[in-house]
């Protein structure tokens, strides 16, 4: 990658992440007041002074003009200052690098599920075109994708550690046996559509006019497919799987909360619930940081996959 191009991806994520950052203030700071009254009482319903409440706001900075907050809120942020978060009681990054783990292992296990499940039903969809095993795959990615996620991860819970107790049922523990139930639920739901989308890319490959020139000189349908035909299909799913990673990497809320599970979905929940404006801001850069550094990677995948686009990368440098 030239600095042109580097460049290029460092002032996309400033602008967006600046703008996003802009956004998320403007929505934070409409009402100072009971952002202050809130750090006071937290979640016990006692009464303050407005002596109080403007001692607390001068002390946040908060009587200051918009503009100079959020230029404050900027360089604080710059250095890995997001504040402090009265509600776990801890600076916001020390926060979110806390849950961060377990997002990543939730994260991690759904992708390798939804990888192992989706891509070879989707192909073996594609190779059976209109035949019964097709029939069954896409049934079961239309019923995957129809469920909503709360229902199946519940459904789970019920069968698996109630009936079954293969599982627990509520832990806020991070490992193995505790991950397996959230993470097949986002990945039953993510695997219905990538199942669908592997399919798709792997029937107009094989509508292309080199497959029906390697069949001509008698290339056997297995050398079509897993050397011709899946490297061409693997570009248009790259985009799919980018944004199933960065929504997965930001959290999961609803699963995260059915099952009791410490990642970044369930403490932007806890932020909002409690107005903790300090840590919703944070997590919410978090989240658009990793968008941005995920559409990044797709797009050097991109170049390193299709030989057109680095061609044309390298004469752009």
């Amino acid at each position: 990658m030239g600095k042109k191009k580097f460049f290029s991806y460092l002032a996309q994520i400033v602008i967006i992440l600046v703008g996003i950052g802009f956004i998320t203030f403007s929505f934070t700071m409409l009402s100072t007041e009971d952002i202050a009254k809130q750090l006071i009482t937290g979640s016990e319903d006692i009464i303050v002074t407005p002596e109080e409440i403007e001692a607390v706001r001068k002390e946040l900075g908060l009587d200051q003009p918009f503009l100079v907050q959020f230029g404050n809120w900027v360089f604080n942020a710059v250095q890995g200052d997001f504040g402090f978060s009265y509600m776990a009681k801890k600076a916001v990054t020390d926060k979110i690098i806390e849950c961060l783990p377990a997002t990543l292992y939730l994260t991690a296990t759904s992708l390798i599920i939804m990888l192992v499940v989706s891509i070879p039903l989707g192909i073996m969809s594609a190779v059976h075109r209109n035949q019964f095993i097709d029939y069954i795959v896409r049934i079961g990615a239309f019923l995957g994708a129809s469920l909503p996620g709360f229902w199946v991860g519940l459904m789970l819970l019920w069968f698996f550690g109630l009936k079954l107790g293969w599982f627990p049922i509520i832990s806020s523990n991070v490992g193995f046996n505790t991950v397996v139930l959230p993470a097949l639920t986002l990945a039953i739901a993510m695997s219905a559509k990538y199942t669908r989308q592997v399919r798709s890319a792997v029937l107009d490959e094989l509508n292309q006019d080199y497959v029906i020139g390697a069949r001509a000189r008698g290339m056997s349908e297995h050398h079509i497919l897993y050397k011709e035909v899946l490297p061409n299909a693997i570009l248009p799913l790259l985009t799919i799987f980018g944004l199933s990673m960065g929504s997965l990497l930001g959290g999961s809320a609803v699963v995260e909360i059915v099952f009791g599970w410490p990642g970044l979905g369930r403490l932007a929940v806890d932020a909002i619930n409690y107005r903790d404006f300090k840590l919703l801001q944070g997590i919410v850069v978090w989240i658009a940081f990793m968008y941005m550094v995920i559409n990044i990677t797709i797009d050097l995948l991109y170049l390193h996959f299709n030989p057109i686009m680095r061609k044309k990368g390298n004469n752009d440098e």
